[in-house]
């Protein structure tokens, strides 16, 4: 039998390895670093001695004037970094002989082998523990319909690069709308996709989404955890942002496609890693809707339209323009209809950098929004739009598209209207 505390360094760093390769850590690049880092500092024996200043200047790249009393992101990326660690081995790792742990408290992974299993324990006489069926039921139904939204995300990305989009000719209209983007090729371009809320119960095994619930620090958080408390006394709620939408995963293989053809570097990140350093540092194409992105209200510019669970809020009318655009299903599975989304183009902070939002109200909608910029028609249409009387293009808008689905498949996208916005002037946010 294995000693359970005796794990040679050539079989921690086999799995260290392993952990590295799946997609929980592929596809984020700050958590892969932060755990290649630790491991090798927990292997090496310098683990006891790390602080959070430490890591982040030689872990995570923040610059030697980084304060972690005003800025946690040492904190939140260790924090996620436990959660991917505790879902790669109630998922792909479940047969792993070594087992990575990442205790709280401490910035030490401590390896061991898993305990043989044990024998079934008897039945109990009074019978199973039973949650409401209902419940149950709904979370049967997430589990399925995000395992869903992975598999469709990464056949259309197969399929895209089977077609090759013929937007990456790079067309006028194209190279006219990205060229902020195109003229800073010595930059990562960073392509954020949006990770909804889930709320996680470990013990019972399911998560829950509630679309009005979208960051971990809003007030309406509370009211959820509260109900789900009073069902599950025994189990403790947590967040989890491990699963996205076909359109944003879709959306995000279409812009990533069309860019890397401009010899752009990109780099990819979902939205609850997004850090202000990295809004202040490179240009941003965000792939989902803005709620995903808790920065946005910083942001220095006035925002005149809002994505909501039904529609767009139009918050300041003009002359014309209705209040509030609706979406129209004809089905509760919202896959045959009428759907809205918006393409924002914001300042980034002090002046720097570029920050493309493509959201819908749902996945349908974020998806045709990638589409409509990433095809030489849409695009030129969407010029013609908002072009100034001056011939130029303005910096910064909002513009809103509409969209038909079938099947939950967007088959026809146009342009309804837009607002120019003008940036604020430029301050120093409390967040940095």
């Amino acid at each position: 039998m294995l000693n359970i505390m005796e794990v040679p360094e050539s079989d921690a760093r086999e799995q260290i390895q392993r952990l590295v390769r799946t997609d929980l850590f592929r596809f984020s690049e700050l958590q892969r670093r932060l755990l290649l880092y630790l491991s090798e500092k927990s292997l090496s024996g310098e683990a006891d001695r790390l602080k959070e200043y430490i890591i982040a200047v030689d872990a995570l790249g923040k610059p030697e004037s980084y304060d972690p009393r005003r800025d946690s992101t040492v904190r939140l990326q260790s924090s996620k970094l436990r959660q991917r660690i505790s879902e790669y081995y109630r998922t792909e790792g479940q047969s792993d002989d070594v087992l990575v742990d990442f205790p709280k408290g401490h910035f030490k992974l401590v390896f061991t082998y898993r305990p043989p299993a044990a024998l079934p324990a008897a039945p109990d006489p009074a019978g199973p523990k039973r949650y409401p069926v209902t419940l149950l039921s709904l979370a049967a139904l997430s589990l399925l319909l995000t395992g869903l939204c992975v598999y469709l995300g990464f056949a259309l990305a197969r399929a895209e690069r089977r077609n090759m989009l013929s937007a990456e000719t790079w067309t006028p209209a194209l190279q006219e709308f990205w060229s902020p983007f195109l003229s800073r090729h010595e930059d990562v371009t960073l392509i954020c996709v949006g990770a909804p809320l889930f709320v996680r119960l470990s013990k019972a095994g399911f998560l829950i989404r509630d679309s009005e619930v979208n960051s971990w620090a809003e007030p309406a958080k509370a009211e959820l955890i509260s109900r789900l408390k009073h069902l599950f006394p025994d189990d403790t709620p947590a967040p989890w942002h491990n699963f996205t939408g076909v359109g944003e995963a879709g959306g995000a293989v279409l812009v990533g496609n069309l860019l890397s053809t401009g010899g752009l570097r990109l780099h990819f990140a979902d939205s609850d890693q997004l850090t202000w350093n990295e809004i202040g540092e490179h240009n941003v194409v965000f792939v989902g809707p803005p709620k995903f992105i808790s920065q946005i209200d910083e942001l220095p510019v006035v925002r005149d339209l809002a994505v909501e669970s039904s529609g767009i809020r139009n918050l300041r009318p003009r002359k014309g323009e209705p209040a509030f655009l609706e979406d129209a299903y004809t089905d509760p599975e919202h896959q045959d209809g009428h759907t809205h989304a918006l393409i924002s183009r914001l300042p980034g902070l002090h002046g720097n950098g570029e920050i493309l939002i493509l959201g819908g109200t749902w996945t349908e909608g974020t998806l045709a929004a990638s589409q409509y910029l990433t095809l030489e028609t849409h695009v030129a249409e969407l010029l013609t739009r908002i072009r100034l009387p001056s011939g130029k293009l303005p910096p910064y808008f909002e513009a809103v598209i509409s969209v038909t689905t079938k099947h939950s498949t967007p088959v026809q996208v146009s342009y309804v209207f837009h607002h120019v916005l003008t940036p604020l002037p430029q301050r120093r946010s409390s967040a940095e």
